[in-house]
């Protein structure tokens, strides 16, 4: 849900499409540390998105890679304990992997939850995305 979320609040953000977020140097993706390679979105996770104008029909899942690690200027990880397992196996990498969520709370995954669970969690994810768009755009600002 989270990489989405983000491509629609940048979308908004600069007034264009999602497929034209890399005019504006804009790119994400996400990965899991446990994910399965191509499997599709949950259904309550779709719904959940749909019913906010956000197409996650298409979505499917990949492992987090070495090359994704190195190739992004930040990594956000939805729990502590993820940032722990990247920053044990990758160390050198650790100042551009943070928590989504500034206060650190952990977005835990709502899987197999009712609806209302995946209406939360992606409630939690906007909200931590807005900070993290927002610092994206005041460093892009300041260079």
């Amino acid at each position: 849900m989270a990489e989405a979320i983000f491509r629609n609040l940048a979308s908004q953000h600069f007034d264009c499409s999602a497929e034209k977020l890399w005019d504006h140097n804009v790119d994400v993706l996400s990965a899991g540390l446990a994910a399965g390679d191509s499997q599709p979105a949950s259904a309550n996770a779709v719904k959940v998105l749909k019913e906010r104008g956000i197409d996650l029909s298409q979505h499917l899942s990949q492992q987090l890679d070495e090359t994704m690690l190195e190739a992004s200027d930040i990594v956000l990880t939805m729990t502590g304990d993820h940032k722990y397992m990247i920053d044990r196996a990758r160390p050198d990498l650790s100042g551009k992997v943070r928590l989504l969520c500034r206060d650190n709370r952990n977005v835990i995954d709502p899987i197999g939850g009712s609806l209302e669970d995946y209406a939360q969690c992606a409630d939690m994810i906007s909200e931590c995305l807005h900070d993290v768009l927002n610092d994206f755009l005041k460093k892009d600002a300041q260079t």
